[in-house]
């Protein structure tokens, strides 16, 4: 089973009503490690050569995450900001933005 199979998906109508259901139907068909290897499956053709968003290395993070202290929870997301505000100022500055 692909999303292809169900008009969904990158250049499809998401809004297929048709299309949602007859994947509903086929998802409450599945097992739990057919779901589970659909998903990996799916993730795979999202260009992620470290194989960020399979379902174990999403659970690795989770599981990485709830043994941190409260200190180093702030001092990843304080990382994290100024990862993203970086980013930010060097994209405005490309297209000229605050200049």
């Amino acid at each position: 089973m692909t999303t292809r199979g169900f008009g969904m998906g990158f250049g499809r109508n998401p809004f297929d009503k048709d299309a949602r259901q007859k994947f509903k139907e086929e998802w409450s068909k599945m097992t739990d490690s057919e779901k589970l290897d659909f998903m990996n499956k799916r993730m795979e053709g999202m260009d992620n050569h470290e194989d960020h968003f399979s379902v174990e290395a999403i659970d690795a993070r989770c599981e990485k995450w709830m043994q941190m202290s409260s200190e180093e929870k702030q001092t990843f997301i304080n990382e994290r900001k100024k990862a993203i505000e970086s980013k930010m100022q060097a994209m405005h500055g490309y297209f000229g933005f605050g200049q």
